[in-house]
């Protein structure tokens, strides 16, 4: 019985140091992904050295001779911080998500290829301004030097949630930022859910109680719609409308429908502060996440120093100040969407109706890779009007009738998207009157910019407003006949009709 217990006692004692050593092992191999602040590294692709100073919060403020090696900094930075992060937006935004997470994440993957934001991102590098293509090029060559070095000096995997999955990086290239700003209307997006939902309720319920259940807003601004099952000459026991939407992924970039929400902004004038100076407070209320969105920094390029919220994988500061002008963001929730019923070809499901008759689809083939399992072949399709969606995306099946499909229109959905543009003008502006001009190239996600200077405070929407028939419809509310040459848009609106104050 002795005997038995002492071995007892060094089996349980061996497994305890096993475990221990295992312990050690893994968090050696964690730390090594771990970014080391202190000490001087050789990289290429800077004209000088640059130096990045670490606050007691770990900000880093960042030093350089020229702008490009500010940005390349920056793109050292959040790559030495925040990775996965920089992966995860990268890889929602490319519809690659499967690759890593499997089957779950499929029907993630098969909406970010129909939006097909990362072929659009690649496409605009091209029509941004020659600075920004430099910073974004400088920025790209940055996070790429800290790949580099992980390679090199075996940082471990770069970071530590690579340990857990797929180490496989590509470099950073320019329309990976493009492609992550995309994302961020993808992810601010709402329109396209509350016309849903408002057809939803107005198929169940009738249009007389619609205006009670979902009020119209700003109010009563907006003509009484039309009855939704009216207007495809159906009847709402044609419509799947009590049907429960599809279940929701914590992965995905698509907002919930949920309770009303908001973003903080003020300014006060010279005259009402006590300081006798503009005052600016703003906080912009995006979600909970680990890592948080924001990322704190501190640039000080050749027009001056410039400090406040990047994003990582963009390299621009989105929120914040300098010297001379202060600026934050607050949603505008701007209608830059809608969904529109296309009318299937009876005797051709390839072709949809449209003002000039029946006209084919645009298609392409694309191959999703799915972890553990065969790939995916889907086609896109490609209305006058904007991507066709299947009806297992937002919702959409329950508001579409039988011989119909639903395409998207949405701003954000165009190569000629100089937002990255505007928003590096924006973080150099010296006055309100700079950042007011800043803001004409601005896309999407549309936002409203409170900015000041020394003497004056502004407000104003920028981003892409679309320019609606005054027969439309919907007014925009409700999903519309898309073979309606009143219901298409006629392009967007001057951004002198945005408004300003």
């Amino acid at each position: 019985m002795g005997r038995l217990f002492r071995w007892t006692v060094r089996a349980v004692t061996a497994a305890l140091l096993l475990a221990l050593f295992a312990l050690v092992f893994v968090y050696y191999l964690a730390a090594r992904s771990l970014p080391d602040y202190s000490g001087t590294h050789p990289v290429r692709g800077i004209s000088a050295p640059v130096e990045i100073v670490r606050d007691q919060a770990d900000v880093p403020h960042i030093y350089g001779e020229t702008d490009a090696d500010v940005y390349f900094a920056l793109g050292y930075a959040h790559a030495q911080d925040r990775l996965w992060q920089m992966i995860m937006l990268r890889r929602t935004a490319q519809g690659r998500l499967s690759e890593v997470f499997g089957e779950r994440t499929l029907q993630i993957d098969d909406l970010m290829r129909r939006l097909d934001i990362y072929a659009l991102a690649q496409e605009a590098v091209a029509v941004q301004d020659q600075p920004t293509r430099e910073a974004l090029t400088a920025y790209a060559h940055g996070v790429n030097a800290w790949l580099d070095r992980v390679n090199a000096e075996s940082l471990g995997r770069g970071a530590p949630e690579l340990f857990l999955f797929s180490n496989e990086i590509a470099p950073w290239v320019p329309a990976d930022s493009l492609a992550v700003l995309k994302l961020m209307a993808v992810q601010m997006g709402s329109h396209i859910q509350s016309e849903v939902l408002r057809a939803r309720v107005a198929l169940a319920i009738g249009p007389e109680r619609l205006a009670d259940i979902l009020p119209d807003a700003p109010g009563t601004g907006v003509a009484a719609l039309p009855e939704y099952a009216a207007l495809f000459n159906a009847s709402p026991r044609d419509f799947a409308a009590l049907a429960p939407l599809p279940a929701t992924d914590p992965l995905s970039p698509i907002a919930p429908t949920g309770m009303g929400g908001a973003s903080n902004a003020w300014a006060a004038a010279p005259s009402r502060s006590a300081a006798g100076g503009t005052l600016l407070a703003n906080d912009p209320h995006l979600g909970f996440t680990a890592p948080t969105i924001w990322y704190l920094a501190h640039l000080e390029l050749a027009s001056g120093g410039v400090i406040g919220g990047t994003i990582p994988g963009m390299p621009v500061v989105l929120v914040g100040r300098s010297d001379a002008f202060g600026w934050g963001l607050t949603s505008s929730y701007m209608d830059d969407q809608d969904v529109f019923i296309e009318r299937l070809n009876p005797d051709d499901p390839g072709e949809v109706l449209t003002p000039d008759g029946y006209k084919p689809l645009q298609t392409r083939a694309s191959i999703i890779r799915v972890k553990d399992q065969p790939p995916v072949t889907i086609e896109l399709r490609w209305s006058e009007n904007g991507p066709v969606l299947p009806g297992n995306h937002y919702g959409l099946a329950a508001v579409t009738p039988k011989g119909h499909v639903a395409a998207i229109g949405w701003t954000m959905l165009t190569a000629q998207d100089r937002s990255m543009t505007s928003a590096l003008h924006l973080m150099q502006s010296k006055s309100v009157a700079e950042g007011l001009r800043a803001g004409a190239a601005f896309l999407a996600p549309s936002q409203n910019i409170t900015m000041i200077d020394a003497n004056s405070i502004a407000l104003k929407t920028v981003g892409a407003m679309p320019r609606r028939t005054a027969g439309h419809m919907t007014q925009g509310r409700l999903p519309a006949p898309g073979w309606e040459a009143a219901n298409r848009w006629l392009g967007f609106e001057a951004y002198a009709a945005n408004p300003e104050f």
